[in-house]
């Protein structure tokens, strides 16, 4: 009788500490907290960037955080998009994540949240000095230039249709992309182009580029969109894009793309929102945050196809 009262105390002991353990948790959870945080991104007219909203939107629920996501009406209207930072600054936010449209105009803002004192980060696009989310863009254009290399003949000629000249990660793609050719393989360089990142001005560059390079064998594309609109017009070519969204990746099932790198927004805006978290709460945190890149290939491209409501 004694050993069986022991045993039941034991476990009684067991079960209130485990309870307890479980009020202060949930305690804690209550007391958390709740931060808003702005938002402000480059669009929200691609899948790409509805998936970074998703991201963030869940990781913000775990974080007890509430978000104001505000974008301009497209990625070429810079001045919209600083005027919706502006005033944002002005109103009583926690902090601010920044995809700027357009690097050559980020100082104002920059200057503006550090005399606010409001935490300013950026995603998709680096600023310099601010803490950042995204893309290792230069890598990004190195491994399309491998993919291009294995599998295309030597001395083959390649060309880049590239997005906005105003936007970073396009720049770094682009330039990651042509030293790697230059320097690690047989391949030329035929061109580099310049468009907004759009289907049809990314279609209207790719006539202009046959037209001109009859001898082009391989396009590298900065944008899945953009890519969607090079297929369109170039056959019988290697096309490589960039991002990670179903109509992209059912083109690569096709074959019509031959290869893209991933760039998985609800990774990116996971992080966003983990990596503010972090710094909000006295944590160290990095200056350059990297989601992950892959190879997507027909024989891999179903297992990136998104499975989330936007």
């Amino acid at each position: 009788m004694t050993k069986f009262l022991a045993l039941f105390y034991t476990l009684l002991i067991m079960l209130l500490i485990a309870v307890v353990s479980y009020s202060v948790q949930k305690s804690e959870e209550k007391i958390l907290p709740q931060r808003t945080i702005g938002v402000v991104l480059k669009a929200m007219d691609s899948e790409h960037w509805l998936s970074v909203r998703s991201g963030m939107t869940e990781a913000a629920q775990k974080n007890n955080m509430r978000l104001i996501v505000i974008t301009a009406e497209n990625e070429t209207a810079f001045a919209e998009q600083n005027k919706i930072i502006s005033d944002l600054l002005d109103n009583d936010i926690d902090a601010l994540i920044v995809a700027p449209t357009n690097i050559n105009h980020t100082q104002e803002f920059v200057e503006a949240a550090r005399e606010k004192n409001i935490p300013l980060f950026s995603i998709d696009e680096e600023i310099d000095g601010i803490i950042y989310i995204g893309s290792n863009n230069y890598l990004v254009g190195e491994m399309a230039a491998a993919f291009m290399a294995k599998n295309l003949p030597a001395g083959s000629e390649v060309s880049v249709i590239s997005g906005s000249a105003n936007q970073n990660v396009h720049i770094q793609r682009t330039a990651g992309f042509v030293e790697y050719i230059r320097k690690n393989s047989s391949l030329k360089i035929g061109t580099t182009m310049a468009a907004e990142t759009q289907y049809r001005q990314a279609m209207n560059q790719a006539e202009k580029l046959l037209r001109a390079r009859p001898n082009t064998r391989g396009i590298f594309v900065t944008s899945a969109i953009m890519t969607l609109g090079v297929i369109e017009v170039a056959d019988n070519l290697m096309i490589v894009g960039v991002d990670t969204q179903n109509d992209a990746i059912m083109a690569v099932k096709s074959g019509s793309i031959d290869a893209l790198i991933s760039q998985d927004g609800h990774e990116s805006g996971r992080l966003a929102i983990e990596v503010v978290a972090a710094h909000l709460n006295a944590q160290p945190v990095e200056k350059n945050n990297f989601i992950s890149n892959e190879l997507i290939t027909a024989e891999n491209a179903e297992h990136f196809l998104l499975q989330e409501d936007f």
